[in-house]
């Protein structure tokens, strides 16, 4: 276990590096695809999200020893504390029991065409549980932050705890719906899943952020949302967030979310059961997704 007084200053560390990171950020909005991941082009990474995560990497595991677990380079760096294990997590692979998980630009593809909608995200993950959370959207001006038990903080000031719904005005981020990446999720049924929560909630957001979607959901901005990722370092920030907000966080079948959950549905207590219920509605095609 990791004292609250520690997670505080790993936390201090964190809010630091990521904020001396937001001008690069900023000022390469627009750049374009340097590594093209699959054939198809719908995966790729910029310059920015190289140089961000090299730069992640070497002071993260420099100021706190820590692995960092880096979406453009895997896992490298650091070195286990004294008396750590490797965990099993992410389909079965071992990872170290305490390591930085970082996205350097989520929503890559919004920030090639200067949308908004994409950030910095940063976790760490203890015994394969998000326990420190930053989510950075630079050109909105949003600072989210929250270690294990909260309080949520935006803009470095204490948030309070999600508010009770109102279902003239409530908003539901919802993930991908046509790309061919989230192959593992069956087009249809996204779509399907989309016109069944639709029914209850009409008014929803696809923000092409999944970063985005879970700190507007740990904000109030959304009352609750529903993503398809099995990354690590697009959940796990958020959920830290979520969490410090009074929020739940399950996968598609309401169990607890664990690294590599394919999928995950977050939202105050009572938007999280009616997401679930329409959820378990649509049939499914295919295996559970845990």
């Amino acid at each position: 276990m990791i004292e609250h007084s520690d997670l505080v200053a790993y936390l201090s560390i964190a809010e630091r590096l990521v904020k001396d990171s937001e001008d690069l950020f900023c000022v390469n909005i627009g750049a374009q695809p340097s590594v093209i991941k699959n054939e198809d082009l719908q995966d790729f990474a910029t310059d920015v999200d190289l140089s961000l995560e090299q730069q992640f990497r070497e002071q993260l595991v420099k100021e706190t020893g820590f692995p960092v677990l880096g979406e453009e380079f895997g896992l490298k760096g650091g070195s286990t504390a004294s008396g750590d294990v490797s965990v099993n997590s992410m389909g079965g692979g071992k990872q170290p029991e305490t390591m930085w998980c970082i996205d350097p630009v989520d929503g890559t593809s919004n920030y090639t065409v200067a949308n908004p909608m994409c950030g910095i995200l940063v976790s760490l993950i203890h015994k394969g549980e998000p326990v420190i959370g930053l989510t950075s959207l630079p050109l909105l001006g949003q600072f989210y932050s929250a270690v294990r038990g909260g309080p949520l903080h935006v803009n470095g000031e204490p948030f309070p705890p999600l508010p009770k719904d109102d279902p003239e005005v409530i908003q539901i981020g919802f993930g991908s719906i046509l790309s061919g990446r989230r192959g593992h999720v069956p087009r249809q049924y996204r779509q399907n899943l989309l016109f069944s929560i639709g029914e209850s909630y009409p008014r929803m957001r696809v923000t092409g952020s999944v970063g985005a979607d879970l700190a507007f959901t740990a904000g109030g901005v959304f009352a609750g949302t529903l993503t398809f990722s099995p990354n690590l370092w697009d959940n796990a920030a958020g959920i830290c967030l979520v969490q410090a907000a009074g929020g739940v966080v399950t996968n598609l079948d309401g169990e607890p979310w664990t690294p590599g959950t394919i999928g995950l549905v977050a939202g105050s207590p009572s938007i999280h059961s009616t997401l679930l219920a329409r959820i378990h509605a649509v049939p499914r095609p295919f295996e559970p997704l845990s």
